[in-house]
């Protein structure tokens, strides 16, 4: 059935509290449907690193904290008025002034929870999520009682190499700590399950997002350091990236250590499975970021600087794909198969039956037969103009060429280059590709200033939507060209 959607990742609500939360998303809720559409994609919603990337997250099963609905903690009784209106002061996206204030207001919460007997579910949700929850709260507490530093770098040697002794004396120790962290991620499940919930009775399913890889300095990487391609004092041997590339001289450096797939398989892929498992609690769709490394990943030595100098491996293939599939058949997968891509990774993702991406913005290199065209798209498949990764549309045509620029007019039949991404929405929606979804900025017709990230660059994850972007008009012309194109059902 044809379909579409729309990419706004949660922080890039509109709001005041330094990045978007769950207290914005009914208006985003509000405008989905109002412009019929049925699909809302967002990003990695695992917490962020130090450079508030969603995709390098200190943990592959917790939930980002900073998106919890601080006026429902107030509704609560968890935190004071005064404590709710200190915290909304943030113009624009200000990731440091939303992590200083979401950790007064939890902190606060967490005081006045424990004032009380914990509700009924409490208890429900810590067994629910005994695989991961007291590795990650312990994970973060030491992180906290040893300044922040990685785990690597942890002054005692014990519980960096996870004695059992060492466990037990600072789970004691710092056990206030633990119980915050728990509690945070309680409230964040409790908020999501509501979040979900207003999804379903709108109508709109939710597209998330999973890298294929976990950081380094992760409650995942030293919980299960026998899962991972590690030294004996559990340094990574190699680590991922992607070689040079259309977004980099240099390739990409991403520093995750590899997986050891054949200790997993032993384990019958159980941590796997589990993280896949959260993934299906968590959304209706599931993107797999990276998917060629099931096929191929490329290995780099740890200590390289750059990316220029890796080699390519054989990665765990089709078996364990169906066994995902087999142990969740109500989770639909996306597989991201964008990049350089040799035909065994089209031919996985074909035998597992997986719709791939399409990117307009790669399409014009002057061959007709071009992949990315929309007029060539095959049925199955997700088509963007641009994905998170990319350029709004408007950027992008401002860096092309005159002679780039005529390319693009004469492969699409535009005229001009007046209302560029509304054009290409519009052309897009008319495609055959089965679900088509647009970014936000696409149909605000942002420019540069409003991109999401620039791979291998610092200072990324900005973007903020206007509360102006979700007005009737947009929603009006939306739906005008969803009912036109026939992508009224999922």
């Amino acid at each position: 059935m044809r379909t579409s959607g729309i990419l706004l990742h949660i922080t890039s609500l509109p709001g005041a509290s330094g990045v978007g939360t769950l207290a914005e998303a009914d208006r985003f809720i509000q405008f989905l449907q109002r412009a019929k559409q049925r699909y809302w994609q967002i990003l990695p919603i695992t917490p962020t690193d130090f450079v508030n990337s969603p995709y390098a997250s200190p943990s592959a099963f917790a939930g980002n904290t900073l998106v919890i609905d601080a006026e429902q903690l107030c509704s609560q009784g968890l935190i004071g008025t005064e404590t709710l209106l200190a915290s909304k002061h943030a113009r624009g996206n200000d990731y440091g002034y939303a992590i200083q204030h979401k950790e007064a207001i939890l902190r606060e919460a967490f005081a006045n929870f424990v004032k009380h007997n914990p509700p009924a579910d409490y208890a429900d949700f810590c067994e629910r999520n005994s695989y991961w929850l007291g590795d990650y709260a312990l994970f973060c507490a030491l992180k906290k009682h040893f300044d922040g530093k990685s785990w690597l770098e942890w002054p005692d040697e014990d519980v960096r190499m996870r004695k059992p002794q060492a466990l037990e004396r600072y789970s004691q120790m710092l056990s206030d700590e633990v119980d915050y962290v728990i509690f945070c991620q309680y409230v964040f499940d409790a908020q999501w399950k509501q979040f979900r919930s207003k999804l379903a009775a709108a109508g709109i399913r939710l597209i998330g997002d999973i890298p294929i890889y976990v950081a380094y300095d992760s409650a995942d990487v030293w919980a299960h350091s026998e899962l991972f391609d590690l030294t004996p004092d559990r340094r990574p041997n190699w680590v991922a990236g992607v070689p040079p590339d259309y977004f980099s001289a240099d390739g990409q450096l991403w520093g995750n250590p590899l997986y050891d797939w054949e200790a997993m398989r032993k384990d019958k892929f159980s941590w796997w499975t589990k993280r896949v498992g959260k993934c299906a609690e968590l959304m209706d769709v599931l993107r797999i970021d990276h998917f060629r490394a099931f096929d191929s990943y490329y290995a780099i030595k740890y200590g390289e600087a750059t990316a220029r100098r890796g080699h390519w491996r054989k990665g765990i293939g089709y078996d364990f794909l169906k066994h995902i599939q087999d142990s969740f058949p109500q989770l639909t997968i996306i597989a991201e198969d964008l990049g350089d891509i040799p035909k065994s990774v089209l031919e996985l993702r074909d035998k597992c039956g997986l719709a791939g991406m399409k990117v307009v913005q790669f399409a014009f290199d002057g061959n007709p037969s071009n992949a990315f065209l929309p007029q060539n798209f095959e049925t199955h498949c997700v088509a963007y103009l641009g994905t998170h990764d990319n350029d709004t549309t408007v950027g992008w045509w401002d860096s092309l060429t005159e002679q780039q620029r005529q390319t693009v007019l004469n492969m699409t039949g535009l005229d001009s280059g007046e209302h560029i991404s509304l054009e290409l929405i519009k052309i897009l929606a008319q495609s055959r590709a089965e679900m088509v979804i647009y970014s936000m900025q696409d149909i605000a017709e942002n420019g540069t200033e409003q991109r999401m990230n620039i791979p291998g660059t610092l200072g990324c994850w900005k973007y903020m939507a206007k509360r102006g972007d979700f007005s009737l008009k947009n929603a009006k012309w939306l739906a005008e060209l969803t009912v036109g194109a026939n992508r009224m059902e999922d």
